[in-house]
């Protein structure tokens, strides 16, 4: 393993005001194993995530949402049927079962949806979005899209290239669907 070389000492420190660089420099400086191109993409990645979540929290919550809650009424809403398992959309949205059922719980609690058994298989239950919840997700997407969906600042180039790159990624990942699969259209999926 190669020798390490300290940091600069404090009166040659270099002025550095973004976190992603000044991690940059300091992991060439102490010449540290692994790729940092890869740790720097994750680390800007994951701060850009969390810039986004804070902003769509922040808009989501004046509607009595959080993020699970909104992303499943807007996965219904998007819906052919308006019905989804909640078994799919668990996986949709990356949750546990448990965290779609506690959220299938919160917003049936409020009027949003309704469970229904699954027509041919009792160990399934059926999720449909209501007109309420269709109304409530329909303002907090209205508002999320008049704030730039915690992007503001951003371009349309810029989001364009960033879709493009994560599509790309999330492909060479496995998270896509080979071209010419179709979507689910239904519960059953």
């Amino acid at each position: 393993m190669p020798s390490k070389k300290h940091a600069p000492t404090q009166g040659n420190l270099p002025d550095i005001t973004d976190p992603v660089e000044w991690a940059a420099y300091y992991w060439k400086e102490q010449n540290l194993d692994g790729d940092p191109q890869r740790f720097q993409a994750l680390t800007s990645l994951l701060r850009f995530e969390r810039i986004v979540a804070d902003k769509v929290d922040t808009e989501l919550k004046g509607h009595g949402l959080n993020m699970t809650d909104y992303l499943m009424l807007m996965t219904l809403e998007l819906s052919e049927s308006g019905t989804r398992l909640i078994s799919s959309l668990a996986r949709n949205l990356l949750v546990h079962a448990t965290t779609a059922t506690l959220a299938t719980d919160r917003l049936e609690a409020r009027g949003f949806l309704y469970r229904s058994p699954h027509p041919t298989d009792r160990r399934a239950t059926c999720v449909t979005i209501t007109d309420e919840g269709r109304e409530t997700v329909a303002k907090a997407t209205r508002a999320l899209s008049e704030s730039g969906f915690g992007m503001p600042g951003t371009t349309p180039r810029m989001v364009k290239d960033l879709m493009k790159s994560l599509t790309a990624m999330r492909d060479a990942a496995g998270d896509t669907r080979p071209s010419g699969s179709r979507a689910p259209k239904n519960a059953h999926e």
